[in-house]
């Protein structure tokens, strides 16, 4: 099982079409670590949700820790939102999903198309095209996907968001690392579904070289994801759970900018936590 193949080079350019073309894909694979995701990706394909997540991590050498955990003991029966920042570009995302699924396996999570090549995760993402590097909202190609995940919260189950749409990076203007706007697309979705919200904050970031590809190009940056799964292996990376936000709670936001700008200080502004529990404390149905 592979996330990605030499022949999905093709769609970037005609060098890598036919035997020569798939050799040159076949290297840059290499080069970018792509081999090595579609590795440990092969290893855990057999399983699925929290199960595959957790496997998937351990390959990697990835642990994470939870803060202000017995929050997550309050979360409600039916359908939730949680927001968080976006700094590592996908791991964070694999992250939420083993945190949340493990207590509510109907849990979802919004990515991009990347992310659902992860077959062995679709009963837990729903899928849209990122926007890339335009401050823009999410694009009328994403209907389909807006619309299943209002159906998925209609149905009483939870769901999960970066509402920046895409990784953090570097702003040379304040000279700190950051998340984007969040996409008003997302935050009129949250607003218009009168649901909980759980603000999540990761702490920790990627590699600093990783922050100054961007500086080139947000696309070059793009490249070096692969490299910054890996490069995380033997941490303990830093998870820390806010307090649920009430449906009572949410009305008094007259419009979704308003309520964005409240989520997103929930997060960003979310203290360190003064101790955090272990990842390998939240078991999985049917563990011991």
């Amino acid at each position: 099982m592979k996330v990605i193949e030499p022949k999905d080079f093709e769609a970037f350019s005609s060098l890598y079409k036919g035997e020569r073309g798939h050799r040159l894909a076949e290297y840059v694979m290499r080069l970018l670590a792509f081999d090595r995701i579609n590795q440990v990706y092969d290893n855990s394909g057999a399983y699925n949700g929290a199960e595959f997540t957790s496997r998937l991590l351990d390959d990697v050498g990835v642990n994470y820790v939870v803060g202000n955990a017995e929050r997550l003991k309050l979360l409600p029966e039916g359908p939730f939102i949680t927001v968080s920042n976006h700094p590592y570009g996908g791991l964070d995302g694999i992250m939420s999903i083993d945190l949340i699924s493990r207590i509510r396996p109907d849990y979802r999570f919004m990515v991009n198309k990347m992310i659902s090549r992860v077959k062995t995760l679709q009963d837990n993402i729903i899928s849209v095209i990122p926007a890339g590097n335009k401050k823009t909202g999410i694009r009328s190609a994403n209907i389909k996907g807006i619309r299943e995940t209002l159906a998925h919260l209609h149905n009483g189950h939870p769901m999960g968001f970066f509402p920046s749409g895409a990784v953090s990076d570097f702003r040379l203007r304040d000279f700190r690392i950051r998340d984007r706007k969040w996409q008003s697309s997302i935050l009129h979705l949250i607003y218009s579904v009168k649901v909980p919200v759980l603000p999540i904050r990761f702490f920790d970031k990627n590699s600093a070289f990783f922050y100054f590809l961007g500086i080139i190009h947000w696309w070059v940056r793009s490249l070096r994801l692969p490299y910054e799964v890996f490069n995380k292996r033997g941490q303990e990376l830093r998870i820390g759970i806010g307090n649920i936000i009430s449906v009572e709670e949410r009305e008094q936001f007259a419009d979704p900018e308003a309520l964005g700008a409240f989520l997103r200080e929930c997060v960003y502004k979310m203290p360190m936590p003064t101790s955090f529990m272990p990842r390998k404390m939240f078991k999985l149905e049917g563990e011991n």
